[in-house]
């Protein structure tokens, strides 16, 4: 396959994971639990698996898409600032909780998803 076709595809598929990541974060209560199992509650401490892979993908996607250092260097800055503006909305939205855990995980899975990237480069 042609790289711009490659890197248009990896574009679409950041910014429609980027959608989505929004879409769950500001949902009032949990829009996954809810399709699942029919039940939109949400319970403290129960989602640090969920917050570390949906901020890998979104992380490693960002780094597909956008392969020139310092247009990375950004995006790697604005995920970091997206995932504690999202937790931060959560002491506003109801039926969601704000917690440090939560915030972590997300930072870890940026990093990590940066990481594996660089890794993958070499």
């Amino acid at each position: 396959m042609d790289q711009n076709k490659l890197l248009t595809i990896f574009r679409i598929s950041f910014f429609l994971w980027f959608i989505f990541v929004f879409v769950i974060s500001v949902y009032p209560g949990n829009i996954i639990g809810l399709i699942l199992k029919g039940d939109p509650s949400t319970y403290p401490g129960s989602d640090k698996l969920g917050h570390f892979l949906v901020y890998f993908i979104l992380s490693f996607l960002a780094c597909l898409s956008f392969d020139n250092n310092k247009k990375l260097n950004f995006i790697i800055f604005f995920l970091v600032f997206f995932s504690l503006i999202m937790e931060l909305l959560h002491l506003f939205i109801p039926n969601r909780y704000y917690e440090n855990a939560d915030l972590l995980m997300n930072f870890v899975g940026v990093i990590f998803g940066f990481f594996i990237f660089q890794v993958k480069k070499i």
